[in-house]
């Protein structure tokens, strides 16, 4: 069976190709058309030309489509909207507006434009999560990044981690939360209203939990880790090497199933 649907997308409107039939799939994929499968039953082929691929024809919605759309298109998700912030995926257009010289050594590729456009071409597209955008809703302007990624954890702390899931989230996957807002925006709240809004996402969306590795001296980091509803897991600390050669003592802060974000103001 073949299904077509007209999605508008930011002014755009385009049709989506919708089958349960891998020809029908190829030939509308060869045209340049977005494509979403319908998995056959049991013993049918598969739908190797479908990125997206629905269990049933009732999990094809309008919102579905234009998610999809929005990626064929190379359009920015949005992630989620609180009062103040808009959190989007970003774009080749947000590379001016990143403050090259505030930068971390892990944040290299934001200030790089080949490692951007490879950053937003695989990350999102393979992965549906990462480093986001945070924009004020009211000026557009980029305040700063944030999102979560798959822990890198020093051995000690991804025991640690491991630790915790056994005992408190029997087969949760967890992902490790980061933030950076940028020196103009800063002391505004915003490290926690977006921070909320991506750990909701992270949840709902992503079937995930958090947790976030913070040096010891980063009291506002803890802060907002015990705001966001997470508990230190070494409470003692763990020695790492930084950059610079020195060793400083890391946290690890974790979300549980019972200990939801603080929901008061910022």
């Amino acid at each position: 069976m073949v299904k077509e649907m007209e999605i508008c997308v930011d002014g755009l409107r385009r049709t989506i190709v919708i089958s349960d039939e891998p020809e029908a799939l190829l030939a509308a994929k060869a045209a340049g058309r977005a494509i979403i499968g319908v998995e056959q039953k049991a013993g049918g082929a598969s739908l190797p030309a479908a990125r997206y691929i629905v269990p049933g024809w009732e999990f094809v919605t309008e919102e579905l489509a234009g998610l999809v759309l929005r990626r064929h298109l190379g359009l920015p998700w949005t992630i989620g909207v609180t009062e103040r912030l808009l959190i989007r995926e970003l774009t080749m257009g947000d590379r001016e507006a990143i403050p090259v010289s505030e930068l971390k050594a892990g944040e290299a590729m934001f200030g790089d434009p080949e490692m951007l456009r490879a950053y937003i071409g695989g990350q999102y597209g393979f992965y549906e999560y990462g480093t986001w955008a945070i924009l004020e809703r009211d000026s557009g302007h980029l305040a700063g990044l944030a999102g979560v990624s798959q822990p890198r954890l020093p051995e000690a702390l991804e025991q640690r981690l491991n630790a915790h899931i056994a005992g408190s989230c029997p087969g949760q996957a967890f992902l490790e939360l980061g933030y950076h807002i940028f020196r103009p925006y800063r002391r505004k709240g915003y490290a926690l209203e977006a921070c909320r809004e991506i750990l909701d996402y992270t949840c709902q969306v992503l079937s995930c939990r958090a947790c976030a590795m913070i040096a010891n001296e980063n009291k506002a980091s803890r802060c907002l880790a015990e705001r966001l509803g997470m508990k230190p897991l070494t409470p003692g600390g763990e020695f790492m090497e930084t950059d610079s050669g020195s060793s400083e003592p890391l946290l690890l802060y974790a979300e549980s199933r019972q200990s939801p974000p603080d929901k008061a103001d910022p």
